[in-house]
Protein backbone atom coordinates (compact mmCIF):
# COMPACT_ATOMS: atom_id res chain seq x y z
CA UNK A 1 0.00 0.00 0.00
CA UNK A 2 1.05 3.94 -0.42
CA UNK A 3 2.41 4.44 3.15
CA UNK A 4 -0.02 6.55 5.26
CA UNK A 5 -0.02 8.34 8.39
CA UNK A 6 -1.13 6.90 11.68
CA UNK A 7 -1.56 9.46 14.78
CA UNK A 8 -0.94 7.66 18.26
CA UNK A 9 -2.74 10.38 20.52
CA UNK A 10 -1.39 10.07 23.62
CA UNK A 11 1.33 7.29 23.64
CA UNK A 12 3.39 5.78 26.57
CA UNK A 13 4.90 2.57 27.11
CA UNK A 14 2.24 -0.10 27.13
CA UNK A 15 -0.16 0.08 24.92
CA UNK A 16 0.70 2.85 23.02
CA UNK A 17 4.56 1.29 22.44
CA UNK A 18 2.26 -1.42 21.21
CA UNK A 19 0.33 -0.04 18.76
CA UNK A 20 2.93 2.08 17.49
CA UNK A 21 5.36 -1.38 16.71
CA UNK A 22 2.02 -2.92 14.95
CA UNK A 23 1.31 -0.17 12.71
CA UNK A 24 5.48 0.70 11.77
CA UNK A 25 5.54 -3.18 10.97
CA UNK A 26 2.56 -2.80 8.88
CA UNK A 27 4.17 0.09 6.73
CA UNK A 28 2.66 2.97 8.25
CA UNK A 29 4.04 6.17 8.78
CA UNK A 30 3.40 6.34 12.26
CA UNK A 31 3.44 9.26 14.56
CA UNK A 32 3.32 9.26 18.13
CA UNK A 33 1.94 12.23 20.48
CA UNK A 34 2.84 12.29 24.08
CA UNK A 35 1.94 15.42 26.03
CA UNK A 36 5.75 15.81 27.69
CA UNK A 37 7.49 14.31 24.32
CA UNK A 38 9.28 11.46 26.01
CA UNK A 39 10.94 10.59 22.55
CA UNK A 40 7.72 11.25 20.65
CA UNK A 41 6.43 14.10 19.17
CA UNK A 42 5.55 16.87 21.70
CA UNK A 43 1.89 18.56 21.67
CA UNK A 44 -0.57 19.60 24.23
CA UNK A 45 -3.93 18.23 22.73
CA UNK A 46 -6.15 19.79 25.03
CA UNK A 47 -5.23 22.94 23.51
CA UNK A 48 -7.20 23.18 20.80
CA UNK A 49 -4.36 25.71 18.85
CA UNK A 50 -1.27 23.30 20.15
CA UNK A 51 -3.66 20.28 18.06
CA UNK A 52 -3.84 22.45 14.81
CA UNK A 53 -0.05 22.83 14.50
CA UNK A 54 0.63 19.43 15.18
CA UNK A 55 -1.69 18.21 12.49
CA UNK A 56 -0.52 21.20 9.97
CA UNK A 57 3.12 19.91 10.11
CA UNK A 58 1.63 16.34 9.36
CA UNK A 59 0.35 17.59 6.20
CA UNK A 60 3.36 17.75 4.80
CA UNK A 61 4.03 14.01 5.52
CA UNK A 62 1.81 10.88 3.85
CA UNK A 63 -1.60 11.39 4.10
CA UNK A 64 -3.27 10.72 7.58
CA UNK A 65 -5.04 6.90 7.55
CA UNK A 66 -6.46 7.94 11.13
CA UNK A 67 -6.03 8.25 14.63
CA UNK A 68 -5.90 6.04 17.83
CA UNK A 69 -6.76 7.89 20.70
CA UNK A 70 -5.36 6.50 24.39
CA UNK A 71 -5.00 10.15 26.02
CA UNK A 72 -5.91 9.83 29.59
CA UNK A 73 -5.28 10.99 33.27
CA UNK A 74 -5.43 8.06 35.87
CA UNK A 75 -6.94 9.46 39.27
CA UNK A 76 -8.38 7.29 41.87
CA UNK A 77 -9.34 9.49 45.14
CA UNK A 78 -12.54 10.06 47.12
CA UNK A 79 -15.74 12.39 45.48
CA UNK A 80 -14.91 14.31 48.16
CA UNK A 81 -11.34 14.84 47.95
CA UNK A 82 -11.50 15.34 44.22
CA UNK A 83 -11.20 19.23 43.60
CA UNK A 84 -13.15 21.04 40.95
CA UNK A 85 -9.84 21.55 39.27
CA UNK A 86 -9.15 17.99 39.02
CA UNK A 87 -12.18 16.91 37.77
CA UNK A 88 -11.66 19.57 35.17
CA UNK A 89 -7.99 18.17 34.43
CA UNK A 90 -9.33 14.46 34.11
CA UNK A 91 -12.36 15.55 31.88
CA UNK A 92 -9.59 17.67 29.49
CA UNK A 93 -7.16 14.93 29.50
CA UNK A 94 -9.67 12.52 28.07
CA UNK A 95 -12.45 14.09 26.30
CA UNK A 96 -11.29 17.75 25.35
CA UNK A 97 -8.14 16.02 23.30
CA UNK A 98 -10.29 13.47 21.75
CA UNK A 99 -12.29 16.63 20.75
CA UNK A 100 -9.91 18.35 19.57
CA UNK A 101 -8.34 15.68 17.78
CA UNK A 102 -11.65 14.55 15.73
CA UNK A 103 -12.32 18.14 14.70
CA UNK A 104 -8.02 18.15 12.95
CA UNK A 105 -8.64 14.41 11.50
CA UNK A 106 -12.09 14.34 10.73
CA UNK A 107 -11.57 17.18 7.52
CA UNK A 108 -8.80 15.59 6.58
CA UNK A 109 -10.55 12.04 6.44
CA UNK A 110 -13.42 13.44 4.56
CA UNK A 111 -11.19 15.20 1.66
CA UNK A 112 -9.69 11.21 0.91
CA UNK A 113 -13.23 9.91 1.12
CA UNK A 114 -12.91 8.30 4.95
CA UNK A 115 -10.48 6.92 7.47
CA UNK A 116 -10.68 5.24 10.80
CA UNK A 117 -10.95 6.68 14.63
CA UNK A 118 -10.60 4.58 17.51
CA UNK A 119 -10.76 5.66 20.96
CA UNK A 120 -9.91 3.73 23.70
CA UNK A 121 -12.15 3.41 26.63
CA UNK A 122 -12.35 1.50 30.10
CA UNK A 123 -14.23 -0.53 32.83
CA UNK A 124 -15.04 3.01 33.68
CA UNK A 125 -16.59 3.93 30.56
CA UNK A 126 -19.50 1.49 31.45
CA UNK A 127 -19.71 1.81 34.95
CA UNK A 128 -18.35 3.61 37.83
CA UNK A 129 -16.82 2.08 41.07
CA UNK A 130 -15.78 3.80 44.25
CA UNK A 131 -12.85 6.17 44.30
CA UNK A 132 -13.54 6.48 40.53
CA UNK A 133 -15.71 9.52 40.45
CA UNK A 134 -13.64 11.80 38.14
CA UNK A 135 -12.45 9.31 35.78
CA UNK A 136 -15.64 7.43 35.02
CA UNK A 137 -17.45 10.70 34.44
CA UNK A 138 -14.90 11.21 31.91
CA UNK A 139 -14.61 7.98 30.25
CA UNK A 140 -18.82 8.07 29.89
CA UNK A 141 -18.22 11.53 28.18
CA UNK A 142 -15.65 10.12 25.70
CA UNK A 143 -18.25 7.22 24.82
CA UNK A 144 -21.09 9.33 24.16
CA UNK A 145 -18.74 11.60 21.89
CA UNK A 146 -17.49 8.25 19.91
CA UNK A 147 -21.44 7.43 19.45
CA UNK A 148 -22.11 10.81 17.88
CA UNK A 149 -18.92 11.38 15.68
CA UNK A 150 -19.76 7.39 14.45
CA UNK A 151 -23.28 8.44 13.23
CA UNK A 152 -23.07 11.49 12.40
CA UNK A 153 -19.46 10.94 9.78
CA UNK A 154 -20.11 6.89 9.68
CA UNK A 155 -22.14 7.68 5.51
CA UNK A 156 -18.65 9.58 4.85
CA UNK A 157 -16.83 6.49 5.40
CA UNK A 158 -15.06 7.45 8.52
CA UNK A 159 -15.14 4.80 11.16
CA UNK A 160 -15.27 5.77 14.06
CA UNK A 161 -15.18 2.69 17.08
CA UNK A 162 -14.88 3.03 21.09
CA UNK A 163 -12.85 0.26 22.44
CA UNK A 164 -14.39 -0.99 26.27
CA UNK A 165 -10.67 -2.15 27.83
CA UNK A 166 -12.24 -3.83 30.75
CA UNK A 167 -9.54 -4.70 32.84
CA UNK A 168 -5.81 -3.98 33.83
CA UNK A 169 -3.17 -3.98 30.93
CA UNK A 170 0.11 -5.08 31.56
CA UNK A 171 2.33 -2.56 32.31
CA UNK A 172 5.00 -0.93 34.49
CA UNK A 173 2.34 1.37 35.19
CA UNK A 174 0.11 -1.07 36.08
CA UNK A 175 2.49 -2.97 38.91
CA UNK A 176 3.47 0.59 40.58
CA UNK A 177 -0.60 1.71 40.75
CA UNK A 178 -2.29 -2.14 41.52
CA UNK A 179 -0.03 -3.84 43.68
CA UNK A 180 -2.02 -7.19 43.28
CA UNK A 181 -1.97 -6.61 39.57
CA UNK A 182 -0.79 -10.62 37.84
CA UNK A 183 0.64 -10.81 34.33
CA UNK A 184 -1.95 -13.63 34.01
CA UNK A 185 -4.98 -11.78 34.66
CA UNK A 186 -4.19 -8.49 32.74
CA UNK A 187 -4.12 -7.53 28.81
CA UNK A 188 -1.26 -8.35 26.95
CA UNK A 189 -0.63 -5.12 25.19
CA UNK A 190 0.87 -6.58 21.40
CA UNK A 191 -2.14 -8.96 21.52
CA UNK A 192 -4.28 -5.44 22.14
CA UNK A 193 -2.72 -3.92 19.16
CA UNK A 194 -3.22 -6.65 16.85
CA UNK A 195 -7.07 -6.42 17.39
CA UNK A 196 -6.48 -2.41 16.68
CA UNK A 197 -4.74 -3.30 13.78
CA UNK A 198 -7.83 -5.56 12.52
CA UNK A 199 -10.49 -3.48 13.86
CA UNK A 200 -8.40 -0.54 11.65
CA UNK A 201 -9.00 -2.52 8.77
CA UNK A 202 -12.37 -3.91 8.64
CA UNK A 203 -14.36 -4.24 5.33
CA UNK A 204 -16.98 -1.35 5.48
CA UNK A 205 -19.32 -4.01 5.62
CA UNK A 206 -19.15 -5.07 8.24
CA UNK A 207 -17.66 -2.24 10.96
CA UNK A 208 -17.31 -2.47 14.46
CA UNK A 209 -18.67 0.39 16.53
CA UNK A 210 -18.03 -0.67 20.19
CA UNK A 211 -15.46 -3.30 21.29
CA UNK A 212 -15.47 -4.75 24.75
CA UNK A 213 -11.90 -6.85 25.61
CA UNK A 214 -11.26 -8.15 28.86
CA UNK A 215 -8.69 -10.82 29.98
CA UNK A 216 -10.30 -14.44 30.05
CA UNK A 217 -9.71 -14.76 33.06
CA UNK A 218 -12.00 -12.17 34.25
CA UNK A 219 -15.84 -12.69 34.50
CA UNK A 220 -18.29 -10.84 32.15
Amino acid sequence: MDKKTLVIAGSSDGLGQAIENRFRDGGYHVVAVSRRGQGHSHADLSDAQATAQLFKELDAGPPLAGVIHNAMQFHRAPFWDTSEQVFEQVWRSMVMTAVHVAQQAIPRLQSQGGGCLIFSGASGSLRAGPLFSAFSSAKFGLRGLTQALAREHGHEGIHVVHTVLDGLIWSDKTQQRFAAAQQANSMVPADLAEVYWQVFHQARSTWTHELDLRPMSASV
